[in-house]
């Protein structure tokens, strides 16, 4: 599942998103130039920075076990705003670096 950053997307969006994936590995919410987010699964599939010069912007990686992802994460609506004021702050304009760091 991914959320198209051009569109009317809502927390809820954001909510369903993370609900998705089990916080069971390392996951990082990436966003692609099209403006399309996406949680990227950093276990299986570490990245350098030749992969993240290729994003619009992404965010720090959320390490297995931490409960930033999952149903756990979705239903916490002061998380998921957070995390949706960043992505509206960062796209399409970015207000950080490709990297959005998160204050939780």
């Amino acid at each position: 599942m991914s959320i198209d950053l051009n569109s009317e997307w809502t927390d809820a969006d954001l909510a369903r998103l993370l609900s998705k994936v089990e916080d069971d590995r390392d996951w990082r919410l990436e966003v692609s130039p099209a403006g399309v987010a996406g949680l990227a699964d950093k276990t299986a599939n570490p990245t350098g920075a030749d992969y993240d010069d290729t994003l619009h912007c992404y965010f720090e990686t959320w390490m297995q076990g931490t409960d930033f992802v999952g149903p756990s994460a979705a239903s916490d609506k002061t998380f998921v705003a957070k995390i949706a004021k960043a992505l509206r702050e960062n796209y399409p304009n970015r207000k950080a670096d490709k990297f959005v760091y998160v204050d939780l």
